[in-house]
């Protein structure tokens, strides 16, 4: 379980495919099971590590790859609900590419967080950041201009 008790620090990375029109994401749904929604590859920064540190961290926990050239885009604040509680985190956004290219098979697949199971598929690069009908939205809440759009 997730202490959210206090606002959270974490860095999250956009991972564009090498053809450029998809970006990787995680396919999360909300226990409660009314949302399901695609999140950016990332996590909590630890103590005395700096952002940059945590997302090439990340990216080689989640994905099992090599995070290279990671570029800053800027920070969101992201203020939610999830499994009914309400958390509160900074987010630090970067854009990167991987030194393996694209791990991720075109059509999903498993990895392991440390012990923890995860989807991770690709996201059409300019899709809504808030979703509609037949879009996953995606979190952090707050991505705005960060991303390209196409």
């Amino acid at each position: 379980m997730v202490d959210r008790s206090s606002i959270r620090v974490k860095a999250m990375v956009y991972l564009p495919n090498a053809a450029g029109t998809h970006h990787a994401v995680l396919r999360g749904e909300d226990p409660t099971g009314d949302r399901v929604f695609h999140r950016l590859i990332g996590g909590s920064v630890e103590l005395g590590e700096r952002a940059a540190e945590a997302i090439v961290r990340e990216v080689a926990e989640e994905l099992r790859a090599t995070l290279v050239e990671p570029e800053l885009l800027g920070v969101v604040e992201n203020v939610f609900t999830y499994d009914g509680e309400l958390g509160h985190e900074i987010v630090f956004v970067y854009a990167g590419r991987l030194a393996e290219g694209d791990v991720v098979p075109p059509d999903g697949g498993w990895y392991d967080d440390l012990g923890i199971p995860m989807w991770v598929e690709w996201r059409p690069i300019g899709d809504p950041l808030e979703g509609g009908p037949d879009v996953l939205p995606l979190y952090p809440d707050g991505l705005g201009t960060l991303l390209p759009v196409g």
